[in-house]
């Protein structure tokens, strides 16, 4: 098991005392040198405040803790035993496994898409989450298959032309399951079956978050029209149709999709001839884009000018995706429902 340290609150809760009874431990451990009790810093604990000199403890130092606790205990006192100390940090260690594993699907699933009724993410994402190589992967599914652990179209396939193999969630399962009987370390035994207990409620928990983004935009861009006071701020009137337009594309810049700066209400025409403008709705376009636009077409309106360059300023410097790896919290609505 790797080191885990715990917090100097949380050693005092389990140890049933203060934390300042703690710290009179500490000094008194610090007091005399080279006697019975003794903390050594990287092994028992370590110091992660050097003004306050607050500590974080190994299970060797909660285990120095509780047995200068019995030596000086009142009749009758009750402390923590040896084996509720190492099952403590056992549990610890087992929550902090499983958080890692929790980010680490969260990081790696930007293949993530809703087919046939099923979430699959690409066997090169799997492999990272596995934390395995790709040939290993690939032959632990071979062998997977030709003993109808894992059926083509369940649990692994092909979509369309693409040569690219994914596995559906119910397949991670089955092959955290296999990967668990053929490790020999332990250690990754753990990996391997958090994976596959952990795959299903991390997803779910990526698709809600994907879905309230979207309800986020559209709350967004209701804040916008009543900002906008529902006129069109390019003519500055009113419009038989308006549309909240996003001045960095939606599609291409998912992350300030949510932000109002990043949201004006114009005519739906405006809106159209924009684009076509531009080249078409495919095409990216950015907030330097619409200021070209107006410049061109309305140049009469210099305020809506003044207040896209503030906008522009509120908003920073953007990238659109494609120039990084897409995170998987970014995705289209559309890819998971």
């Amino acid at each position: 098991m790797a080191i885990v340290y715990v917090s100097s609150n949380k050693l005092a809760e389990f140890l049933g005392i203060s934390l300042e009874e703690l710290r009179e431990i500490e000094a008194y451990f610090d007091s005399i040198p080279d006697d019975e009790w003794e903390l050594v810093e990287g092994k028992d604990y370590r110091v992660i405040n050097k003004s306050s000199g607050l500590r974080e403890y190994t299970q060797s130092g909660a285990y120095a803790i509780l047995s200068f606790l019995r030596s000086r205990s009142e009749q009758g006192r009750k402390y923590s035993t040896d084996t509720s100390i190492r099952n403590w940090f056992k549990e610890e260690y087992r929550k902090r496994q499983k958080a890692l594993v929790d980010h680490r699907i969260l990081e790696n699933s930007s293949s993530l898409v809703r087919r046939q009724d099923q979430f699959w993410l690409s066997l090169q994402d799997v492999v990272t989450i596995f934390g395995t190589r790709t040939d290993y992967l690939k032959k632990a599914l071979e062998i997977a298959s030709k003993q109808s652990k894992l059926i083509k179209d369940v649990h692994y396939t092909r979509f369309g032309n693409d040569d690219t193999v994914y596995l559906s969630l119910r397949g991670i399962y089955e092959l955290a399951k296999i990967m668990v009987e053929v490790l020999k370390q332990n250690h990754r035994k753990d990996w391997c079956r958090d994976v596959g207990e952990r795959i299903e409620p991390q997803i779910q928990a990526i698709v809600k978050t994907i879905q309230d983004r979207q309800r986020q935009i559209e709350r967004a861009k209701e804040l916008a029209r009543r900002r906008d006071k529902n006129l069109c701020t390019v003519t500055r009137k009113t419009a038989s149709s308006l549309t909240v337009h996003h001045l960095y594309s939606e599609a291409h810049y998912p992350k300030i999709a949510a932000n109002l700066s990043n949201l004006i209400t114009i005519a739906s025409e405006v809106h159209s001839h924009f684009h076509q403008w531009m080249g078409g709705f495919n095409e990216p376009c950015t907030i330097d884009d619409f200021i070209k636009y107006v410049l061109e077409y309305y140049p009469e309106n210099k305020n809506l000018i003044i207040w896209l360059e503030q906008q522009k300023a509120s908003l920073g410097p953007q990238l659109p995706i494609g120039k990084g790896r897409e995170h998987v919290l970014y995705i289209p609505l559309q890819r998971v429902t």
